[in-house]
């Protein structure tokens, strides 16, 4: 079957689909995609978003409620793994209070899912132990050619930050992606938009509405950028008219006050023992000058076992390390444990260094006009010396 072929096959299901899916349980955003007609695309792209939402209200105390509305049409079979719903939640801080999905298949008929097909799992398999946690559902062993697949979910987050970011889409073509925003009275929204020209918002009261339509596949290029470097991107900050309507609320305005709040997480959690003193001293015993006792705590704190442990995720835990001593007594820690416990074993020697939050995985992912810490999966070290170190690591700053 030609392309052209295939494109008039789904659009006449896509008539067919809609009569059906006109039932009670049938909300009217879900009959409206169902009837949409698609543009051509090329043979190889494995499915099309029909619309993707976020409708997120902000109260007064900054706690957040998502509704969430997602569909997608499968147009090869490789595209099934894309018939799936996933919402993320903090049990402490969150909740996910709704969760429910439909496949509608080719012959119109549909299949509904409910609180009886959710899987709740840990968000991360490389944790030994995190709270964040995600709700799913799977229909990727159901999923058929032509086949619609959509999901809406309802979130409620008391979030640290009184920011949001959205990813349009990923790689896979999207007829329609928003993100709503409302915010309460007095309080003002912005956002940055990030590889595409700058999204203005449609504002109605307090309201915010942020929308881009009929975005192309993302080509599958060898040593192409990453992803999040093709794709648009927006990162939104809300802010209070003032410090004390939100107190709970952690607003940032520049990078001074990101670095600001990092450091009052991470400052106070290196610690010195005489157990950790001695140790660091017992390392450097035999060090000749300054370099060679960086190398030498270096290599002793990269030799501790990484193991990730997050509690206290909602309430910024994910950015704090665990104190110094403790995770000299246990020898054991993820990134930001080991760099602080590497930072006091320098402070023992009279070396000084801070930890550095970067992104691991893609150089350009971090962006200047949008700061904040969810930019960062990431701590490293930097120390700082004297003239008398040379090595290609040292710069000036």
């Amino acid at each position: 079957m030609n392309s052209k072929l295939t494109v008039v096959l789904l659009l006449l299901l896509a008539g067919g689909i809609a009569n059906a899916a006109t039932g009670d349980d049938n909300p009217a955003w879900l009959q409206q995609v169902t009837a949409l007609k698609l543009p051509a695309y090329e043979k190889n792209v494995d499915a099309v978003v029909l619309l993707d939402e976020s409708v997120t209200t902000i109260d007064g105390d900054g706690h957040l409620t998502e509704v969430r509305n997602f569909a997608v049409r499968i147009l090869r079979r490789e595209g099934r793994e894309y018939a799936r719903a996933g919402v993320g939640y903090i049990p402490d801080v969150g909740k996910v209070k709704e969760l429910k999905a439909w496949l509608i298949r080719t012959d119109g008929t549909i299949k509904r899912y409910g609180k009886d097909e959710i899987a709740d799992a840990a968000s991360s398999l490389d944790d030994v132990y995190n709270e964040v946690r995600v709700k799913s559902i799977y229909a990727t062993d159901e999923a058929e050619t032509g086949s619609i697949f959509a999901y809406t979910s309802t979130r409620e987050d008391r979030s640290v930050f009184s920011q949001a970011d959205w990813t349009f889409q990923n790689a896979i073509p999207v007829i329609s992606s928003r993100f709503t925003l409302t915010v309460p009275a007095g309080w003002r929204a912005e956002a940055v938009t990030f590889n595409h020209p700058n999204v203005e918002p449609r504002v109605s009261g307090t309201t915010y509405i942020w929308e881009l339509n009929n975005l192309p596949p993302v080509p599958d290029e060898p040593l192409s950028p990453q992803l999040s470097n093709l794709v648009a991107r927006l990162g939104v900050s809300y802010y209070p008219p003032n410090a004390t309507a939100a107190p709970s609320l952690k607003t940032f305005s520049n990078w001074s006050e990101v670095a600001a709040w990092m450091g009052e997480l991470e400052d106070p959690q290196v610690q010195v023992d005489d157990a950790l003193a001695r140790k660091a001293y017992e390392l450097t015993a035999l060090a000749k000058n300054e370099y060679e006792k960086i190398r030498a705590i270096a290599q002793y704190v990269q030799a501790i076992k990484y193991i990730s442990i997050q509690t206290g995720v909602g309430r910024g835990g994910g950015y704090r390390p665990h104190s110094s001593t403790e995770v000299f007594a246990k020898s054991y820690g993820d990134c930001k444990d080991k760099a602080n416990l590497m930072r006091a074993m320098l402070k023992v020697v009279g070396i000084t260094s801070i930890p550095v939050s970067i992104y691991a995985g893609d150089p350009d992912y971090v962006r200047a006009d949008w700061p904040t810490p969810q930019q960062f999966n990431h701590c490293i070290i930097a120390v700082k010396v004297s003239d008398a170190t040379q090595a290609n690591t040292v710069i000036q700053h």
